[in-house]
């Protein structure tokens, strides 16, 4: 009688081992389906928005005004321009001027920045201040202005928009507009600039291709 209930103890335990062993495995492999679909979803809008970058920068001369420099300081003075013009090679469904969460352009985000260098991105300012523009294919940019009101070469893009996770570094990514030395422009490596993103999130865009 005690081995049998020995025995079934055994049995019992294994049973259980074998549940965790199941439960940790198939967490892991969401993760990973999750990570493998954000970087899917980003990479096809990073190339968008990089061919819509460079026919901006060619029907502005070269000389957009709206732009961080690599070598240094930063000119804001022509981003409204800027965006009228990049936005114009890319498929805009939907523009919430202002309460953007209101009208159904963005979501409501897990979580917001909080540094005083990147009030654009706060909830107040996203929610109900920031430009959002919807493109056909359900994703969104989102445009934060600077405490004076004015845009800035920087740019919140969510790549399923309304989905879920609605986090930073899963499917919302920041593209920051440089100018280097030799005039040439680019987006920042750094895709979660200004931006909170959680432990196992997509911080630079070198890990989107890993």
């Amino acid at each position: 009688m005690i081995k049998y209930k020995a025995y079934s103890f055994n049995i019992v335990v294994l049973i259980f081992i074998f549940v965790i062993v199941v439960a940790i495995g198939t967490v892991n492999t969401v993760d990973r389906i999750k990570q493998h679909t954000a970087k899917t979803n980003f990479s096809g809008l990073y190339s968008k928005y990089s061919n819509a970058l460079m026919s901006t920068v060619a029907e502005m001369y070269g000389e957009t005004g709206c732009y961080f420099s690599s070598a240094s300081g930063a000119n804001f003075s022509h981003c409204n321009e800027f965006y009228k013009t990049f936005l114009k090679h890319l498929n805009v469904k939907k523009y919430c001027q202002t309460k953007a969460l209101e009208n159904g352009c963005i979501p409501e985000y897990e979580v917001y920045s909080q540094k005083p260098s990147c009030i654009g991105f706060s909830r107040y300012m996203m929610n109900y201040e920031d430009d959002a523009f919807v493109m056909e294919n359900g994703s969104n940019i989102i445009i934060p202005h600077a405490k004076d009101g004015n845009r800035i070469p920087m740019f919140a893009v969510d790549s399923n928009g309304l989905a879920k996770p609605n986090k930073a570094g899963e499917d919302l990514f920041s593209m920051v507009i440089i100018r280097n030395a030799s005039g040439s422009y680019y987006f920042h490596s750094n895709i979660t600039y200004c931006l909170p993103v959680e432990k196992g999130g997509i911080e630079h865009i070198q890990d989107i291709y890993k």
